[in-house]
């Protein structure tokens, strides 16, 4: 018997339940429109929340070679993010995802959270304490706890073992 009641959770060998409410939906709907917008109309020198999503490829900022990379790469990159974001959009509604989509939603997720992250500054000693005072900042930072929380649960079932036949 499974205990296990997450929101994601593995089915089979390749089959993971989505159990998201239609509001949870909705909103991630919204985001990954916003997501997209973001990525289609700015770059990673012009908006750093961008940039946090296209680190730089090699260490001690060897600028030539990371302008390198991104010159060979970047498209690549971006077309990956937004291939992500068509999946996520064409199964938002499923109750149930394969491997590849269910992966693709963790890009995506991982792709917002770091976008909402940099917009607040939040860093690893960041508190729900230091976003208090204001209600839109505060609002920002529930909704990367929940991203956080969400992620974890992805990862989490994409571990699982696949259950025995029979199993809940």
């Amino acid at each position: 018997m499974r205990l296990r009641k997450g929101p994601i959770r593995r089915l089979g060998p390749s089959r993971f339940e989505v159990r998201l409410s239609g509001r949870e939906r909705d909103a991630f709907r919204t985001f990954a429109a916003q997501l997209r917008e973001l990525l289609t109309s700015e770059h990673p020198s012009s908006d750093p929340a961008v940039a946090r999503l296209f680190p730089p490829a090699l260490p001690d900022e060897d600028v030539l070679g990371n302008l390198e990379y991104e010159q060979q790469h970047g498209d690549e990159l971006l077309l990956g993010k937004l291939e992500s974001l068509d999946i996520v959009e064409r199964t938002l509604e499923r109750q149930e995802l394969d491997e590849r989509e269910l992966l693709a939603w963790l890009g995506s997720i991982n792709s917002i959270r770091l976008v909402v992250g940099t917009r607040l500054g939040v860093t690893e000693e960041s508190s729900e304490r230091d976003f208090a005072g204001d209600e839109q900042t505060s609002e920002m930072y529930a909704l990367y706890g929940y991203l956080t929380w969400l992620e974890g649960w992805v990862v989490e079932a994409l571990g699982e073992e696949t259950p025995a036949a029979g199993s809940d």
